[in-house]
């Protein structure tokens, strides 16, 4: 081959190089699987909707998601929605819809506040520096709980009511896969995601542990009637 074929070649190949690698490193999938809850003998799952599954890198630089500002109403006694996944540093409103008093609060540890006593159709908000998951509960109306989960990514999802679940353009690569509940300790595994994605990620977290205890109120007290109904 002559000095100017070879000489074609190489450029040809670094043009190749230059195109192929951005492909590479851009190259995304999905991850999907599906959340199952180990009960205690005659128990029924019914609250695997409240599953949260994310991924963090296993090494390397780490992303800061930015912060964003989502809501939480009062609405029936009840947290719509019950759980809310942010970022680190969003803000969450705590529209009251119902037609009296609310009182939220949470003394959980690096996630309290406490919004005070404010009626239907008004506004107060909360912010959420650090990872971590926290419950919330009305200071009024004992029944009310809910929970704020923080996560440092974007690469998050809430299971769906049969526990699938679908984390959408996780980049190729090595991860620390996290799946959250209520009434299981947070599982961790290690997870490789291939350039196509990563299926049939299946996890079963154990309940068998749980006990339903009765929160106190903000001042660290028993409520005095079950639920106050105003």
């Amino acid at each position: 081959m002559t000095a100017t074929s070879w000489s074609t070649v190489r450029r040809w190949s670094a043009a190749l190089v230059l195109l192929a690698t951005p492909l590479a490193l851009s190259a995304q999938g999905s991850v999907t699987g599906q959340v199952t809850i180990q009960e205690k003998p005659g128990e029924t799952t019914t609250d695997l909707g409240t599953a949260v599954v994310w991924v963090e890198p296993a090494a390397g630089v780490r992303s800061r998601p930015v912060a964003t500002t989502t809501s939480i109403a009062m609405d029936g006694r009840k947290f719509v929605p019950r759980v809310r996944v942010v970022t680190p540093g969003s803000k969450i409103d705590f529209p009251n819809q119902d037609p009296f008093n609310h009182n939220i609060f949470s003394n959980a540890e690096g996630g309290q506040f406490d919004l005070g006593l404010y009626g239907r159709g008004e506004t107060k908000s909360a912010t959420f520096a650090k990872p971590g998951a926290y419950p919330f509960y009305c200071n009024i109306h004992s029944r009310m709980t809910g929970w704020i989960v923080v996560v440092p990514t974007l690469l998050v999802a809430q299971a769906g009511a049969d526990g699938r679940f679908e984390l959408d353009r996780v980049p190729a690569g090595r991860y620390v896969l996290h799946i959250w509940h209520e009434r299981a300790p947070e599982l961790t595994r290690d997870l490789t995601v291939a350039p196509s994605g990563a299926s049939g990620v299946d996890v079963s977290l154990d309940a068998r542990g749980y006990k339903v205890a009765q929160h106190k109120n903000k001042f660290g007290q028993d409520y005095k009637t079950s639920d106050v109904r105003y």
